[in-house]
């Protein structure tokens, strides 16, 4: 065969497994995927092109046998009208099928009338075998059931989904919300140990309700590794599926005050002098504050051993949580071989083979602190509820490589690959994230088992939840192992399921979802969030290049409207240019892109200052930063935007900015602590004056019936 018809045929195998063989740039240029790329994320995902490519195109060498059904099947509000089976058309012996619903009840289909007996050629069903489409009347309740199929003396079943087209919307009765947001590792009280916990989560909620606020948002709360080296992002959790010990209120624990252990701990002289110096440091110390807690929560543990109600509350929650053996024994083997899991001994990468590796009571340990973790995440929502406050989390696009979920569920994912970003006008070279991106047909075949679990665990607390880079429902972008970013290229999912199971759980937990919709998105991303429900997001620092370019921001109706994100420089920064320095120090922005970068924020800011008359009059002069933020906010409560959150820091005009991507050690990521203390806000003028200037805006429009502008 000739080089190029194995390049034909390698871009038709791509293709059909979901691998993208170009895409389009931030400037609209068709980037073709070379053919070393399309190799290497092809021996990722399992398809063996080490002999002739072409045998791939026929269906004789898969990693997955063809299938009479699709693994899964939609059925939108429950309605199915046609099902499609892989098997030539012969009238003498039609399939038969039927459902097993969620609940246990058996129906059984009359399908008879063959609606197409061609071979059906469209986006579901790509042209390398034959599929049959026969009518069908159903109406199924919300679920995840099971559809069978009988053809030729052999049964092979589907996971049909029923869920609403639409994600759950909340009281659309209710008036807009607006929140305080703020990472939970840099909040501070009179109380903490060098870090934000559980219990400064519940205080920030307090304060937010006594303002008038609904809604206390965080970074994802998920366990995180924090070693010396490691980077505490908690966009790199262990896991999706179980909530971080780090953030556990040691001194808050029912019977700490029966432990005499512990409570020699808390009183001595050394003990409390390391609190105190973790209390000090400006930067939150991930390895010391873990370490000072897991002094007194092995105490506790101890003698938690010995008390037969707490140990009877401990199993009980194991037993309610048939993974979390598995994982705590994952934990217990990570510090035992203190490597990644890829390079443990053979049988202990094998899932529950671990265990023989680790002493027992190590695991049971895990076990204990994940029930406290758990039972204090679970009475801050309860908390934050009983104030009239609803709590808004992340959930991250990916986890980290070496972690629990990797580890437990590696079918799941494309092990050899990792999620990014192609060059842009910022990341001129690309981004790595350092995730490995979830593995499209395997999720398939497990019925999303593992996606539907995590969306659970968030759902199961959060009242809305932000889906991070909602694209990658999608797509994302993928970058083979040992490429730079600029040779990766995209990677397919099947959005209509993807949706499926977000809508279903979305209904099931009563959860709003917001897709994290920033930068350069494809137009079918935006149409779908619209068609399924989906809120997007606003944000001011995003808007900035087109109010210097005289574009007008306009803020959607259904959105979560802000100043920045987590990732984007607080407001004083932005207004007085110190993240144009600060990127330029920390190599995000070019020296001599710095000028260029001045003039078009001095036009960004007038513009804005222009377009702020409206809500604000006498809005002055942009040397006032706060006064200028008020009107922001003014802005944003008199906007249509459903929900507005507010950064906590900007309201004292703060200035560091908490994460700058990709630029590992030259910024602490994730490390600043918030300058002031909780107990601070209710008495601080600028905070409660800028709450207070968004707080009128919204009330103002609910008074008035006007909702907000139009």
């Amino acid at each position: 065969m000739t080089h190029r018809n194995r390049a034909a045929v390698l871009r038709s195998l791509a293709r059909m497994h979901g691998v993208q063989t170009s895409y389009f740039n931030v400037r609209g240029e068709r980037v073709r995927a070379s053919e070393e790329t399309l190799e290497a994320l092809l021996q990722a995902l399992g398809i063996d092109i080490t002999g002739e490519p072409e045998r791939n195109l026929d269906g004789r060498s898969r990693a997955q046998p063809l299938r009479t059904l699709e693994p899964v099947i939609v059925a939108w509000d429950g309605a199915l009208s046609a099902i499609d089976i892989r098997h030539p058309w012969n009238s003498d012996c039609p399939p038969e099928f039927h459902v097993e619903t969620e609940d246990g009840r058996t129906i059984v289909l009359d399908a008879t009338r063959c609606l197409s007996c061609d071979a059906i050629q469209d986006d579901k069903h790509p042209g390398d075998s034959t599929w049959i489409r026969f009518g069908v009347n159903l109406k199924l309740p919300p679920g995840y059931h099971q559809l069978f199929c009988t053809l030729g003396g052999r049964t092979t079943s589907s996971l049909l989904i029923s869920a609403p087209f639409r994600c759950y919307a909340g009281d659309l009765r209710q008036e807009r919300a607006w929140g305080l947001f703020a990472p939970l590792y840099a909040l501070r009280s009179d109380t903490d140990w060098g870090a934000g916990s559980y219990s400064e989560l519940q205080s920030l909620a307090d304060f937010t309700a006594s303002e008038g606020g609904q809604l206390v948002g965080t970074l994802p709360l998920l366990p995180c590794f924090y070693h010396a080296n490691s980077e505490p992002s908690p966009y790199l959790p262990i896991t999706r599926l179980f909530w971080s010990d780090f953030y556990i209120d040691v001194a808050r624990i029912p019977f700490i005050q029966n432990c005499p252990e512990a409570l020699q701990l808390l009183e001595s002289r050394e003990f409390l002098a390391s609190v105190e110096a973790s209390r000090q440091s400006r930067l939150v110390d991930y390895v010391e504050v873990q370490r000072l807690k897991r002094l007194v929560l092995t105490a506790l543990w101890h003698h938690a051993q010995k008390n037969d109600v707490l140990r009877t509350s401990v199993t009980g929650h194991v037993a309610s949580h048939p993974e979390l053996s598995c994982y705590a024994s994952f934990l217990a083997a990570s510090e035992h071989f203190d490597k990644p899991w890829q390079e443990w001994p053979e049988k202990a990468r094998d899932g529950d083979q671990a265990k023989t590796f680790v002493h027992e009571e190590a695991a049971v340990y895990h076990e204990f602190v994940q029930w406290l973790a758990a039972m204090q995440m679970n009475h801050s929502v309860s908390h934050t509820q009983s104030r009239g406050v609803g709590l808004y989390l992340d959930l991250p696009v990916g986890v980290h490589p070496n972690g629990y979920d990797t580890w437990q569920e590696r079918n799941s994912f494309v092990s050899a690959a990792t999620t990014g970003a192609p060059p842009d006008s910022v990341f001129t070279n690309g981004q790595k994230w350092g995730s490995p991106p979830l593995h499209p047909q395997a999720i398939r075949q497990s019925g999303y088992d593992y996606v539907r679990r995590y969306l659970q665990h968030h759902m199961s607390v959060a009242q809305i939840l932000r889906v991070d880079h909602v694209m990658g429902l999608h797509r994302i972008f993928c970058i083979p192992d040992g490429f730079p970013p600029d040779r990766g290229t995209y990677l397919r999912y099947c959005p209509e399921e993807m949706y499926a199971v977000l809508s279903l759980e979305s209904h099931r937990n009563r959860t709003v979802v917001i897709g994290e919709d920033l930068g350069t998105v494809p137009h079918e991303v935006r149409r779908s969030m619209a068609s399924h429900g989906l809120n997007r997001m606003f944000v001011l620092y995003y808007e900035m290049d087109g109010l210097a370019e005289e574009r007008v921001p306009s803020i959607p109706s259904n959105c979560m409207a802000s100043v920045n994100t987590h990732d984007m420089p607080p407001f004083n920064a932005m207004w007085q240019g110190v993240d144009i320095g600060k990127h330029a120090e920390v190599g995000v922005l070019s020296r001599d892109a710095i000028p260029s970068a001045r003039r078009r924020r001095t036009q960004a800011k007038q513009k804005l200052l222009r377009f702020l008359k409206t809500v604000c009059p006498h809005i002055g002069k942009a040397e006032d930063p706060h006064a200028v933020l008020r009107c922001v906010l003014k802005w944003l409560g008199h906007s249509r935007a459903r929900f507005v959150m507010v950064n906590l820091e900007d309201l004292w005009l703060e200035t560091l900015q908490q994460n700058i991507p990709g630029v590992a050690d030259r910024h602490p990521s994730w490390r600043n602590k918030a300058a002031r203390g909780l107990e601070d806000l209710a008495h601080d003028a600028q905070v409660k004056s800028g709450l207070g200037a968004l707080r009128e805006a919204i009330a103002g429009d609910a008074r008035s019936g006007t909702g907000g502008e139009r």
